[in-house]
Order: structure tokens, then sequence, then C-alpha cells
């Protein structure tokens, strides 16, 4: 059985993209663990060789601490792999939802469907009716407006008439009272 997983790993592990390089990974770690070095390397004072045995001196380096975080990293790696590959073969393998349930559940009427389509033909009639009393609107809206302006044409005429009479009259008044003068 052991070995069945270990194949099964293998193989996994040789189908996956090729991993980042380990030495470089481990390089990276290491640097990052050990970035006092470097700091001390950097703010002492002296020459080349004595700022450089000046940080090894004062600080340690881990050899074995990097590696194990270097392990980390790439067994955390390969493990989530292994998980997303297992998982994605689960999900092909997975039978279609149709061959699950039983043959009187595949062809029956869901409730659901027929209210949301009854649903969905009254609001198509309700849109039907609005945009007919909207077009009954606009027309009446239409309509209303030309006779308005209609009558405001004929009241224009009636005002400038009254206006002409008027005139007319004080004319006649200033000559009848002209003519009573004389």
């Amino acid at each position: 059985m052991f070995t069945k997983f270990i194949k099964s790993v293998l193989i996994f592990n040789q189908a996956q993209s090729k991993a980042p390089n380990f030495i470089l990974i481990y390089f990276l770690i290491s640097i990052a663990w050990h970035n006092q070095v470097f700091m001390t390397f950097i703010t002492n004072q002296g020459s080349l060789t004595e700022r450089f045995s000046t940080a090894l001196s004062q600080n340690t380096h881990q050899y074995i601490v990097v590696l194990m975080l270097t392990l980390l990293f790439f067994s955390m790696r390969l493990l989530y792999l292994y998980f997303v590959n297992k998982t994605e073969q689960l999900i092909e393998q997975d039978e279609p939802i149709e061959a699950k349930l039983g043959s009187d559940q595949l062809f029956t009427e869901n409730k659901d469907v027929v209210r949301l389509m009854e649903l969905l033909k009254e609001t198509k009639e309700k849109l039907a009716k609005s945009k007919a009393r909207e077009a009954q609107a606009q027309t009446d809206k239409t309509t209303t407006i030309n006779k308005m302006l209609a009558l405001q044409d004929e009241l224009d005429l009636a005002l400038a008439d009254i206006a002409i009479l008027n005139k007319a009259n004080k004319e006649l008044t200033t000559k009848l009272n002209d003519s009573y003068v004389t």
C-alpha cells in the first residue's frame, strides 16, 4: 500500500510544472533568515576582511534551520499541488447529476419554474399595457399642446382685433368730439 502511495506521488511530481531551483530557494531563505549578517557587514568599519570576519563571528549561521525551512517550503508546495490534483481527479470521475437523480425526478416539472414563467408572462403583459398607456399619453399630450397653441393663436388674433377696434373707437370719438366742438 505504501508503494502505491509513493508511486502516485512520484507520477504526480513528474506531471507537475517544474519547481523553482532548490538551491535558489535555499539561498533566498538563507538571505531572509540571516539578514543580520549582511547588515553587520555593511555597517562595520574597516577593511573587507575585517568586516567579513566580524559579520561571521557576531552572527551564527544556522544551516540546518534554513534547510528545514526550504524542505518545508517544497513539501508544502507538493502537498498543495497533490491535493489540487486529487480534487480535480475526483471531480472528473464524478458521475453526471442525471445519473444520480432517479428517473422519476429527472422529468418532473418544477413548480418554481412554472411560477416564474407565469410571473414573466404577467410582467410582459403589464409592460405591454404600460407601453400602450405611455403611447396614448404621448398622443394626448401632443393633441392638448396643439389645441393650446391653436387657442393661443385665436386669442392673439382676438386681442389684435380688440386693439384695432379700440384704436378705431378712439379715433371716432375724437372726430365726434371735434365735430361737436366746431
